[in-house]
């Protein structure tokens, strides 16, 4: 593929964010991976040209069925813009987006940074400030959705809105915390056995991902470390909470 249509291609994704218009992934069905992450990053320059900022990551794929369906044995990370961030019970508009879903996640504030190929679980706490609870708004801007890991590299793994709530400590029980995700009036129990067992490991794997491409975390960083629960549609719903048992809550409007 050439170097412009690689640009074709972000721009229309950016595009796509803008109108709410999805993109034909006619010709880009069998888009190589290398090629889908070159997209994501000339996706993430033409952002930060237009005066967006980068704050953090967002990790996908954390649950085992999930790495099934996309045939993949690892995770998948995504970059959050400070433009989609919003405060804990702010609203959204979400006239632009396709098909929102709504996933409960523990937020990771990173105070140190760290960029160590072979992170451990230990190096993460050293290097967390604090934790939030958090929901993440996903939505694909491919029509029809991110039919393989390609697709959903390219389109910065799907990330659309997050809501991050009041920061605590990090807690000692983080691998054994639980979530309850309230969408409209339906409840969705969930826990760490869909962030790889741990978000301390989710958060791991991304900070040996990150410095084996030469990069790091930083001083800073906001890290959403995976989805405790199946996404959720959102549907006609107005309003949504998560509560994270050892993090505390956030909630969100939609109009």
């Amino acid at each position: 593929m050439e170097a412009s249509s690689i640009q074709t291609i972000a721009r229309n994704l950016r595009q796509a964010t803008r109108t709410g218009v999805a993109v034909s992934a006619v010709g880009a069905g069998t888009l190589e991976l290398d090629l889908a992450v070159e997209i994501a990053a000339t996706g993430r320059a033409l952002a930060i040209a237009e005066g967006e900022r980068v704050v953090g990551y967002k990790i996908g794929l954390t649950a085992a069925a999930v790495r099934e369906s996309f045939e993949t044995v690892n995770p998948v990370q995504g970059y959050l813009l400070a433009g989609t961030l919003l405060p804990a019970g702010g609203t959204l508009d979400t006239g632009k987006l396709r098909n929102p879903l709504v996933e409960a996640e523990i937020a990771f504030i990173i105070g140190e940074p760290l960029n160590n190929p072979n992170a451990t679980l230990e190096d993460i706490i050293a290097a967390t400030k604090a934790v939030a609870p958090a929901l993440e708004i996903v939505d694909s801007r491919w029509s029809g959705g991110a039919a393989n890991l390609s697709l959903l590299i390219a389109d910065n793994t799907n990330a659309a809105a997050a809501f991050v709530g009041e920061p605590v400590p990090l807690p000692t029980n983080i691998a054994e915390a639980t979530s309850l995700l309230t969408v409209g009036t339906s409840k969705y129990p969930g826990s760490t056995e869909t962030v790889l067992g741990n978000p301390l490991e989710s958060v791991a794997w991304l900070a040996r991902h990150l410095a084996a491409a030469g990069a790091g975390l930083s001083a800073g960083d906001i890290v959403l470390s995976g989805s405790m629960n199946i996404p959720v549609p959102l549907g006609s719903s107005s309003s949504a909470t998560a509560t994270i048992d050892c993090a505390g809550s956030v909630s969100a409007n939609f109009r």
